[in-house]
């Protein structure tokens, strides 16, 4: 994805020459951003390790009529500079795109700090943010080349290891798309679990479910009309989502379902803070919290209440 995005935003700027790239002391983005900086040095921002100030700083420049995409640490800039993306941007609708990385487990490996495991519960309270979660590297471009009319404020969760495209269709600002026809069970995700679920449909198959699976690339706006539409087909709901069980797509699915009077048994598989987790790697991580291969199927035939086969660490 972070090739994706430094060739998309690179393309945009080709073509919008409001557009300023600002980063966080980042060495990668530097090597990623390099034909960005030789092509635009005036609209080239490298700051520090400096997340409230690169927050206020990206306020002022698109207070100035600009529009800059921060390139930034998920868990550093929604924990260290909530103010200021409460405040700053939020508050004042201004056109930022915070194009977060490391969302969910990709940073496992540093431990509980580097986590991004709660970033969507806390922005859903900033006033007037986009928060876009793509699953491949294609519906990431897909959302990006949408980004620069976007009236008001983005974040935009990307993570390592991404598909480059996935079967079904690509995602759209503020529209769930359905990545299987099934029957019985309603699967909802977004992000990489979308993938990780298509990986795994043979499994389920094999485990006796048929399940319909729906996609959300973005959860603000987010499309309650296709979730509801959904629910009321389906016996049961499943919501999977690499991020804590509160405050995530979890629980917008039950205080929509609930607005809407909308009654279905509904799980949700996700993580759970433990202060003592183990360090490990992407996958194993993954594995651990079983959000990826067999031992993600057998935690959704548990939920439908089918026998859970025997699982073995990827």
């Amino acid at each position: 994805m972070r090739d994706t995005f430094s060739k998309t935003l690179q393309r945009l700027a080709t073509q919008d020459s409001r557009i300023v790239f600002v980063g966080s002391d980042l060495s990668y983005a530097m090597n990623a951003m390099t034909e960005f900086e030789s092509a635009f040095p005036q609209r080239f921002f490298m700051e520090g390790v400096a997340e409230q100030y690169v927050a206020g700083m990206a306020a002022g420049l698109a207070s100035g009529g600009l529009i800059p995409y921060v390139q930034i640490v998920a868990a550093f800039i929604t924990r260290r500079a909530f103010e200021q993306l409460f405040i700053d941007i939020g508050f004042q609708r201004l056109r930022v795109r915070i194009v977060a990385f490391g969302g969910g487990l990709d940073y496992s490996a540093f431990g509980v700090t580097h986590m991004a495991l709660e970033d969507l519960a806390l922005l859903r309270q900033v006033p007037n943010i986009g928060i876009c979660v793509p699953r491949t590297c294609q519906e990431l471009k897909h959302l990006l080349l949408s980004t620069t009319e976007w009236d008001g404020p983005l974040y935009i969760r990307l993570s390592y290891g991404a598909h480059e495209t996935d079967r079904g269709p690509i995602g759209q600002m503020g529209r769930a798309c359905r990545l299987r026809h099934g029957k019985g069970a309603l699967i909802v995700c977004t992000g990489l679990v979308s993938s990780a679920i298509s990986d795994i449909e043979e499994l389920l198959v094999q485990g006796g479910l048929n399940p319909e699976v729906l996609h959300f690339s973005t959860l603000r706006p987010f499309d309650s009309e296709s979730l509801c539409d959904a629910a009321q087909r389906a016996t049961q709901i499943i919501v999977v989502e690499e991020h804590h069980r509160d405050g995530g797509l979890g629980s917008m699915v039950i205080e929509t379902l609930a607005d809407a009077k909308i009654l279905q048994p509904t799980t949700r598989i996700g993580t759970r803070f433990e202060p003592a987790m183990s360090y490990g790697d992407r996958q194993q991580a993954s594995v651990n919290f079983g959000l990826r291969g067999p031992a993600l199927a057998n935690a959704i035939l548990t939920a439908a209440s089918i026998p859970a086969r025997p699982s073995r660490d990827e």
